[in-house]
């Protein structure tokens, strides 16, 4: 009976093992996947929020001077 328990503790340890490594690789790609977008979209995303915060103003005081 023991040696089934001590075999079967190795089995759960090696599959521990291969899925703490499945698990670091799958964020590992998420965390590259999610570097990459923010290369390409980060910066230009603010950059146009903060051109549309800027323009809002601008339209809010546009359309009280027309009804005015």
């Amino acid at each position: 009976m023991s040696n089934f328990d001590d075999f079967e503790d190795d089995d759960t340890m090696m599959a521990k093992e291969a899925l703490k490594e499945m698990l670091v690789s799958e964020i590992e790609i998420i965390r590259d996947t999610l570097s990459i977008v923010n290369m390409f979209f980060g910066e230009n995303l603010k950059a146009g929020f903060k051109m549309l915060q800027e323009l809002e103003p601008n339209k809010i005081n546009d359309n009280n001077e027309q009804t005015s």
